[in-house]
């Protein structure tokens, strides 16, 4: 199979508005594309956050965040957890070392999807 070119991440949404603040107000994506039902933001290196808010495509895949996780490579992890708490946003769990080498910390998406942030923990494998 060829390396693919770009990755595009949907996600099926209530509320288009909740979600715009979130990935765009919030963690400053910029919006590449918007309708009354659609959202397209550039998350960075290829890769773009789609939110589709069409009640008839919610219907049919809308899954309230269960067993999806999005994850975000960051350069500063704790300085991320500081500046998003600093904005009110709540955590499901602050940053910690996980045992894939990785400092993560976690929190929800206005549709329950589970966000998490992550770093390379240096010499880590």
């Amino acid at each position: 199979m060829p390396r693919p070119q770009a990755l595009e991440l949907h996600l099926f949404v209530r509320d288009l508005d909740a979600a715009r603040g979130f990935y765009s107000d919030l963690l400053g994506f910029p919006i590449v594309y918007e309708s009354d039902w659609f959202l397209s933001l550039n998350a960075g290196n290829d890769v773009h956050i789609c939110c589709n808010a069409r009640r008839e495509d919610y219907a049919d895949h809308g899954a309230q965040g269960r067993g999806t996780k999005v994850e975000f490579r960051v350069a500063d992890v704790d300085d991320l957890h500081r500046r998003l708490s600093r904005s009110g946003v709540p955590f499901d769990f602050a940053p910690e070392d996980k045992p894939w080498g990785l400092r993560s910390c976690g929190v929800r998406d206005p549709e329950g999807y589970r966000v998490w942030f992550s770093t390379p923990i240096p010499g880590a494998r």
